[in-house]
């Protein structure tokens, strides 16, 4: 590969970093084709034995094996197969063990050699390969002293061997607490726990709180999978986990925002809404974000909209209430301060209103007013209002404690909610709101009976007005109205109040899922995402290898926060793209707007690792081309190896089923990218294919009109022999005076390679033809008055506009002879000494040769040849500067040559 990442800063320090930073990438080098068959099939044994590594490297060390003789088990892992290696002679795995130098040189390949560095050392590796398979010795080796620790270090190899075994899982599962069992000496069980589904960082959270809980109780991770983890303990914990894992989920939720507290906080038409999540956050900041809020409320206070809402709330209580009001000193805001003492109590009273269980408007505003000191007489009268629009406006004027009573009340609401929410029972999970708790239970698969009941899901969305469902995953009981900056971008709308007539100038109702719309939520502040920005981002997600070892999650982890410090402002990394399109190589710079939004925390990154990707303002598809180049980079370097997925969507099936999924490929590029999944071998042909598109759009494109240039390519590649005439039309756009030698030579190889790919025996005769006629053109210069496009590809255009002018009384051999004598006639008198006889044959062959292409390619089809016109014309004049090119250089070499000859 003509690039590989290096995930470790610095020469590796541990045998993992080893391992991964110098063996495992030549496991792949050497063996990633070698396809497995039988009980494995489907897998490569560049996998199996990166599988075996990985695990007894996590197995050892859980075990306390000494580090050397963790050195001799890790090369024994890596070469353990030896009669898949290359031995054509049939010999099984003990005679192979047996021949010195067929096992040497299989551990130098390996790059392990260097683990084994005495015969003692060696002669261990050797026994362990030979007894792996689960056979005991039979024969006087069985005489031989061994370690007292020998049975122990067969068991982790023979469960290394098993553990990606292509059989029920069940069962394999038992093979491997079996060997286990003899491995550390005492009993072993195995549990699985998995996510039902990935909606990125939150239930990455989820999956990093169970794991913290687990591992308190007992349990020790061995494998990670893209939608769990594997563990191992002597036992199941006992009692109900549930709590303690919601807790501790809240608790990282509530570390995410502990900065960000302004997601939460939102300032709607209908007032400020405080989220639940907020309420488990400092009090006191969300006070203050509040409270900001009600400043710009303040600064946009307009009379003439206030006195049209004070207009329409007054009439709706009626004249006699009016009279009462103004009777008791209830007037209405008329200025800046005012208004905000109004929004502030709206704020206070939507607060209230989300206790559990929710309180009466009664009870709510005797609450508020004994808050913020509104007397009896002025409660009383204040009554018949809308106790969320209308009683705010009226009461303002009346509030004795001004804004701080405001703040008093508004901290006392939150007090309260936290409190309903999370109990008073002192319990564990006495900070954990229910639908937190909920979540876990849908969410969280673990090895025990679950009490969720599903029909309670299915009751809520029978159940729920169909404007109301969740534009986000399932409809639950927790669906709320949100407004757009705390959704998705594209997210679909069920109501749009402001395009009714008579409707409210507000934006588009849409409803969702809390702990979907929470998913997004942390996606945007957790990846840093551009203030402001309303474009939908793309996702990157890539699948850590069914049963990675934690150390090579914790390894990519360190990879990525070191890439996410490029930028010390938290915002997103952009790549380099003229080193991308030009070396192929991926160098990282920060930017404001566009690029990866790399993962700020780690706690972000469980088996799937989710890197939001911003292009800003480009259409769907150069999204969908740039996000899968980069993934695609990234994913085939040796040292990665990641199955990915490329989606528009949050939510995904976390199964690694194939190497690379892209979901939503338009047609128009579906001849590119193909199908959307891929293989390891397929995906290596997408990414040479783009990388063929890179050198392209820098030879013909402004930085400006990159973006597009790529776009047109892509969709060229349809049909791929149009790319000749877009390659043209780009150049004539772009460059004033190309030169078409410089520019040839740059686009002439990643074109034809591109072309092979895209049509390997398609067009061959219609090439050959084109070609031919080119090298005769430069044979006998045959062209216009010069050098320029139009004056080089003149007989040619000669040759179409014949066709096209064809009469019906013309045939082919009255068109071609008059064709040849008519460019003949003018290059004699172009040209400063005429022409003869022989420039006559020349052009003769050139005509006929353009005329075995009319015959044989078009069947004589007029209407086709035109159809093809400007693809034709552009890619003659290229391979007619091709053969220019190739003639100069034999020139130069001639001259060359003959000069070396005379000195």
């Amino acid at each position: 590969m003509s690039q590989r990442l290096r995930l470790l800063k610095g020469p590796p320090t541990s045998l993992e970093e080893r391992y991964f930073s110098d063996i495992r990438p030549v496991l792949y080098e050497r063996h990633g084709a070698h396809q497995q068959y039988g009980v494995r099939t489907g897998t490569t044994l560049a996998e199996h034995l990166d599988s075996a590594c990985q695990f007894i490297l996590t197995v050892s060390r859980q075990a306390g094996v000494p580090d050397r003789i963790r050195e001799i088990l890790l090369a024994t892992a890596a070469v353990h197969d030896l009669n898949k290696l290359g031995d054509a002679s049939g010999r099984n795995v003990k005679q192979l063990a047996r021949d010195r130098t067929f096992l040497e040189k299989q551990l130098e390949r390996a790059c392990v050699k260097s683990l084994v560095p005495s015969e003692d050392s060696l002669e261990l590796a050797r026994r362990l390969i030979e007894r792996h398979s689960g056979h005991g010795v039979s024969d006087g080796m069985i005489f031989s002293p061994e370690p007292d620790e020998m049975e122990a270090w067969v068991a982790m190899l023979r469960a290394a061997d098993l553990f990606d075994l292509g059989i029920p899982e069940h069962k394999r599962i038992q093979k491997l607490q079996t060997e286990l069992t003899v491995a550390f000496e005492r009993a072993c069980s195995l549990y699985q726990v998995r996510i039902s589904k990935d909606l990125g960082y939150i239930t990455a959270l989820l999956l990093n709180a169970a794991e913290e809980i687990l591992v308190k109780q007992g349990m020790t991770p061995l494998a990670i999978f893209p939608d769990g983890v594997l563990l191992e303990g002597v036992a199941w914990p006992q009692g109900d986990l549930i709590p303690k894992i919601a807790a501790r989920w809240q608790s990282k939720i509530n570390e995410v925002f502990g900065k960000n507290i302004e997601q939460l906080v939102n300032p709607t038409k209908d007032g400020i809404k405080i989220s639940p999540q907020a309420i488990n956050q400092d009090i006191d900041e969300v006070v203050a974000i509040a409270f900001g809020f009600l400043e710009k409320k303040k600064g946009g206070f307009k009379a003439s909209k206030i006195e049209q809402d004070i207009a329409k709330w007054g009439q709706k209580a009626g004249s006699t209430a009016l009279a009462e009001a103004e009777a008791v000193g209830l007037v209405p805001v008329s200025n800046p301060e005012e208004f905000a003492i109004a929004e502030g109590l709206k704020a206070v009273y939507l607060s209230y209103r989300s206790l559990q269980p929710q309180p009466s408007t009664q009870e709510t505003w005797d609450l508020i007013a004994s808050q913020v000191g509104i007397s009896p007489v002025h409660r009383a009268a204040i009554e018949p209002f809308d106790p969320q629009y209308a009683r705010p406006l009226f009461a303002a004027k009346v509030v004795t404690k001004g804004r701080e009573g405001i703040e008093a009340a508004l901290r006392d609401s939150l007090q309260k909610r936290k409190e309903s929410e999370s109990g008073s029972d002192g319990s564990e999970d006495s900070t954990v709101a229910p639908e937190i708790r909920t979540a876990v239970e849908q969410l969280l698969n673990l090895p025990v009976p679950s009490l969720l009941n599903g029909f309670d899901a299915l009751t809520d969305y029978i159940t729920t007005n169909p404007k109301e469902r969740s534009s986000l995953g399932y409809t639950s009981a927790n669906t709320e109205k949100l407004r757009s900056p705390n959704m998705p971008p594209g997210t679909k709308v069920q109501m749009f109040s402001n395009r009714i007539p008579g409707g409210m100038s507000a934006e588009p109702t849409r409803y969702a899922d809390s702990i979907e719309a929470l998913a997004y939520q942390l996606v945007a502040v957790g990846g840093q995402f551009p203030a402001g920005s309303k474009n939908e981002p793309m996702y990157l997600h890539f699948l850590l290898p069914p049963g990675s070892s934690p150390e090579l999650r914790r390894i990519w982890i360190e990879f990525l926060r070191d890439k996410a410090r490029i930028n010390p402002e938290g915002g997103p990394i952009q790549v380099d793209e003229r080193k991308l399109y030009r070396d192929n190589q991926l160098e990282f710079k920060s930017s404001k707007v566009v690029g990866f939004a790399f993962p700020q925390r780690s706690d972000y990154i469980n088996g799937n690792v989710l890197i939001p990707l911003l292009w800003g303002d480009t259409n769907v598809s150069v999204s969908l081309l740039k996000s899968l180049w980069l993934a695609l980079e990234l994913s085939l370097s040796l040292e990665v190896g990641f199955p990915f997925i490329v989606s528009s969507h949050l939510e995904i099936d976390p199964s690694a089923e194939v190497y690379g999924k892209v979901e939503g490929i338009p047609t128009s590029l579906s001849p590119l990218l193909e199908t959307g999944q891929y293989s390891r071998e397929n995906a290596a042909k997408i990414r040479d294919r783009l990388r063929c598109l890179g050198p392209l759009v820098l030879a013909v494109a402004s930085p400006k009109k990159r973006d597009d240039c790529l776009y047109d390519l892509a969709r060229a590649t349809s049909q791929p022999f149009s790319l000749y005439y877009v390659l043209l039309r780009w150049i004539l756009r772009e460059k004033e005076n190309p030169n078409w030698e410089t520019i040839w030579s740059e686009i002439c190889e990643p074109l034809n390679t591109l072309l092979e790919s895209l049509m390997p025996k398609e067009n061959h005769t219609l090439t050959q033809y084109l070609k031919q006629a080119a090298q005769l053109a430069v044979a006998g210069k045959i062209w216009g008055s010069s050098y320029k496009r139009t004056a080089s590809i003149e007989p040619f255009g000669n040759f179409i506009a014949a066709i096209r002018s064809q009469k019906p009384y013309m045939d082919l051999d009255l068109i071609f002879a008059a064709l040849v004598q008519n460019y003949h006639t003018r290059l004699d008198r172009i040209r400063e000494h005429g022409v003869g006889a022989t420039k006559f044959e020349q052009i003769k062959d050139y005509y006929q040769v353009l005329r075995q292409l009319y015959e044989e390619v078009y069947q004589g089809r007029a209407e086709k040849l035109m159809a093809d016109q400007k693809t034709l014309e552009s890619a003659y004049f290229f391979f007619l500067q091709d053969a220019r090119n190739k003639a100069k250089a034999e020139s130069e070499n001639s001259e060359i040559e003959v000069t070396e000859t005379v000195e």
